[in-house]
Parts: structure tokens; C-alpha cells; sequence
């Protein structure tokens, strides 16, 4: 892209994900004919006055395409909605991986979550029949990127057959070998948080562990996203570069990859925010074209919520997703230019991974830190002690997660060598857990009235940006 037209991206996009965020909050009737008479006169204008208001006409037309799209959408999920409690009985295929938990299991179908005994287990894609009381809940909510509105505990379930031949479900069956064969090598319930480092997910991991993980600020190493794609994605492409392919199927071959992990990982918005991006940055490196991480950002979020624009209002995880990723993008690069990182100190190999692991982690907090107040009205402490000891070792531990599963496979003597220096790491990482977790000042409580300071810290962070032209 030229400057020009990088410039007409961003502000058309931004203007459509406010149009999206206007419809949200104002009501549909006025709002669509207000716009929709302005939109009519600006066309007129445009066509009757300077090629110059062109640029404010699409600016204009994505507003309208943003707020009609939004319109649209609501009215077809509201139409499905769960209203009113009420016995069903229905057939409905399970759409996506099922989590496990102590003495749970948390299925979803479309348009409601159930919650049933851990066993007997089911999978993705499986047809069943569901005999209960459905409840409504009181606002949409998301589970695995999916808009649900109501739920049905411990129903009758009947198992009617398998479902689907389907890419997603060879994945998720490759991604349950891989688990299955770290679990005869690795003892828990250090195994049960490398399953969930390398593909994301709380599946594996038990309810005190979740929570221990939470209070430290580690909940973000859990959840499959940039940092965890990049890593896997850099390892298959060495592996690749030994067998000495073309261009054409190193890139195929490269988006095969990135759409099975983004299937193993649960489409989670965080990993499919990650995989665009990734593939993007894929076919500028095959094109032979620039890589604009900013531009990259903003299409995935465009693309992501124009297929479903409820995840701006109710998935914490794409909200969390694309901020901490946005922060990295504007404040990394600046910090890392700034004389105190520039000292000789900190380009020691030791210290360049701690150097970039801080940089990284701040970078992201900046943006992610207020939303999370505002939403949970809790934060951890101990999280930037937490993220220097453990973050450097994330990439050792799914290197060295997915070297032990190959090498099981191949060599099961040497699948178990290689897992003595794995577990060593994971026990590591859950006695530092453990240990800041276990502090009584580890995470504290925001009273509901300081939430709302995030509204001129991020109008600050504006301007800021904007002074700084970052």
C-alpha cells in the first residue's frame, strides 16, 4: 500500500468499526435514517462538488456500512435467541471442542452451552440429542468466540452418531495424539500446562491451577495467540527449509500449517487473530512485498468482525487480543529506541531476551491493563515479576514440547530423555505460580467508580500518539 491509500484504509476501517460500536449503543430506528439521508446528500455532493470530499465520502460510506451490517446481524441473532426458560428436546451437532474440567464437562451447540457430568466424553462434530430445561441468560455471551444466549445443566444426552468428515476434526484428532503422547511421558500436572501452553486453553488445566494462573498474571501464556503461532510457525518453517522446496509449496504447504493450528487451538479470536496475521505476513514474504504489521492488524480485526461484530461487545478475549497487540506495535519499537535500553548492559546475550520480554510485556500492558480493570475490576500485582521469570521459557517449553511428542512417536526411549529437561522447566514455571500466587497482596480489588478512568487515560494514550505520530 501507498502512504495515501494506508492512510484511506485505516480511517475507513476505523470508521466502520464505530459505525459497528454507534449502532451498538444507539437506537437502530433513528440512528439508520438519521445516516442514511446524510449519506444520500453526501453522494450528491460528492458528485456535484471537488474529487477532494471523496476521501470524506468513503470515510462517510463505511460509517453507514458498519452501522447497516450491525443492524442486520442483531436482528438474525435476536431472532434465535434464547428468551424465555422452557423444556426442549433437540437433535444439534456439538461446534467446537469440548472442556473438560474436574467433575465437568462444558459443551456447546448452537446458540447454548451445556454444562454435564466429565463423562462419557464427546468431540467435536458429534450429533446429540439433548432432552432439559434451557435458561435465558440476560445478554449475549461468548464462549470460544461463539455468541451464546442461553445454557442447560446436566441434561439428558444421547449420543447419536459422529458427525462430519471435516479438516477441523483432523486437527483436533492429531492435536489429541500429541497430548495423549505427552501424557505417558510427563507427570501432572506439569503436562497438563504444556498442553495448554502449546495449544491455548484451559481444557487441561484443574480449577485451583486456573485460578493460580489468573492471580499471577500468567492467564495470557494459556491462551493460543501471537507469541505461541510465531513460535510454532518459525520451527515448521526451519523444518521445511531442510527439504529444500519451491516457493509456491513452501507457502502452501506454510497455510496448511496455520490453518491446523488455528483448528487445534479452538478458533479461539486470539489465535485467529494471530493466524490472519500470520498468513499475511506469509504471502508479503512470498509476494516479495512490504509487511505493514499496523495494516495487518486492523484487516484482521475487520475481517474477523465483519463475519461476527458481536465480538467488539462480548468476547474479552478478541478485545484483550487486539489491544495487547496494538500496544506492542505502537510503544515497542519507541521504548526500545530510547537511550536507557540502548545501553550496553542490555545487549549481552543473556539480557537481550529479558530486554525484549520486558519491552514486549509493558508494550502490551499499556492498553490491556484499563480494559482489564474495567471489565474484571481486578488486577494482579505480581504480574511483571511473573511475565520476566516465565515468558523467556515459553518458547523453550512448546520447542521443546513439540520435539518430545515427535521424537515419543518415532522413539519412545528418547521421547522420555527429552521430557527429564521439559518437566524440569514446567515445574519450574508452576513453583513460581505457586509462589506469587500464594501472596496475599498478588492480585487487588478496583472499586467500580476508578473503572471509569479509563476513559481519559485512553483519550491521553490518544493523544499521545497522535503528538507523537506513532
Amino acid at each position: 500500500m501507498t502512504l495515501s491509500s494506508s492512510r484511506v484504509f485505516r480511517q475507513c476501517g476505523a470508521s466502520f468499526l464505530i459505525g459497528i460500536i454507534f449502532s451498538h449503543y444507539f437506537p437502530f430506528h433513528i440512528s439508520f435514517s438519521f445516516l442514511s439521508t446524510f449519506i444520500f446528500l453526501l453522494i450528491c455532493f460528492w458528485f456535484c462538488y471537488k474529487r477532494r470530499s471523496a476521501f470524506l465520502f468513503f470515510i462517510l460510506l463505511s460509517f453507514f456500512i458498519g452501522q447497516s451490517h450491525y443492524i442486520y446481524s442483531f436482528d438474525q441473532l435476536n431472532k434465535t435467541a434464547i428468551k424465555e426458560e422452557q423444556k426442549i428436546e433437540v437433535e444439534a451437532s456439538i461446534i467446537t471442542e469440548p472442556i473438560l474440567k474436574d467433575n465437568y464437562q462444558r459443551i456447546i451447540i448452537p446458540n447454548t452451552v451445556i454444562y454435564t457430568d466429565r463423562y462419557p466424553l464427546y468431540h467435536y462434530g458429534d450429533l446429540i440429542r439433548i432432552k432439559g430445561k434451557v435458561q435465558p441468560f440476560e445478554n449475549f455471551r461468548s464462549y470460544s468466540s461463539i455468541i451464546i444466549s442461553g445454557k442447560i445443566s446436566y441434561p439428558k444426552i444421547e449420543f447419536i452418531s459422529s458427525g462430519r468428515f471435516s479438516l477441523k476434526k483432523i486437527a483436533l484428532s492429531f492435536k489429541n495424539k500429541i497430548t495423549g503422547a505427552l501424557q505417558k511421558i510427563i507427570s501432572e500436572p506439569q503436562v497438563s500446562l504444556l498442553n495448554s501452553i502449546i495449544f491455548g486453553g484451559k481444557n487441561n488445566l484443574s480449577i485451583s491451577l486456573e485460578k493460580e494462573i489468573q492471580k499471577a498474571g500468567l492467564s495470557h501464556i494459556v491462551v493460543a495467540s501471537g507469541l505461541h503461532l510465531s513460535i510454532i510457525t518459525k520451527m515448521f518453517s526451519s523444518l521445511l527449509a531442510l527439504f529444500c522446496l519451491g516457493n509456491l509449496l513452501n507457502f502452501v504447504f506454510l497455510c496448511l500449517f496455520l490453518l491446523g493450528f488455528a483448528f487445534m487451538a479452538g478458533l479461539t479470536s486470539s489465535i485467529i487473530r494471530a493466524a490472519i496475521m500470520s498468513f499475511l505476513l506469509v504471502l508479503a514474504h512470498f509476494s516479495y512485498r512490504l509487511y505493514n504489521p499496523l495494516n495487518a492488524l486492523l484487516l484482521a480485526c475487520l475481517i474477523m468482525v465483519w463475519f461476527n461484530p458481536f465480538l467488539l461487545f462480548w468476547d474479552l478475549g478478541f478485545q484483550l487480543s487486539f489491544l495487547s497487540t496494538a500496544g506492542i506495535l505502537f510503544f515497542y519499537s519507541r521504548w526500545e529506541q530510547s537511550s536507557f535500553w540502548q545501553h550496553s548492559f542490555f545487549n549481552l546475550k543473556g539480557m537481550i531476551i529479558i530486554k525484549q520480554t520486558v519491552l514486549a510485556c509493558f508494550s502490551a500492558l499499556v492498553l490491556v491493563v484499563p480494559w482489564l480493570i474495567f471489565k474484571t475490576q481486578n488486577f494482579s500485582l505480581v504480574a511483571p515479576f511473573t511475565n520476566i521469570l516465565i515468558i523467556p521459557l515459553v518458547p523453550l517449553i512448546i520447542g521443546g514440547g513439540a520435539l518430545t511428542a515427535i521424537v515419543s512417536f518415532l522413539f519412545y526411549p528418547f521421547g522420555l530423555f527429552c521430557s527429564i529437561f521439559l518437566d524440569f522447566i514446567l515445574s519450574y514455571a508452576l513453583k513460581v505460580i505457586s509462589f506469587f500466587s500464594s501472596l496475599s497482596w498478588a492480585e487487588i480489588y478496583i472499586p467500580d467508580i476508578f473503572r471509569w478512568v479509563i476513559i481519559p487515560y485512553y483519550i491521553f494514550i490518544f493523544i499521545y500518539l497522535r503528538k507523537n505520530k506513532i
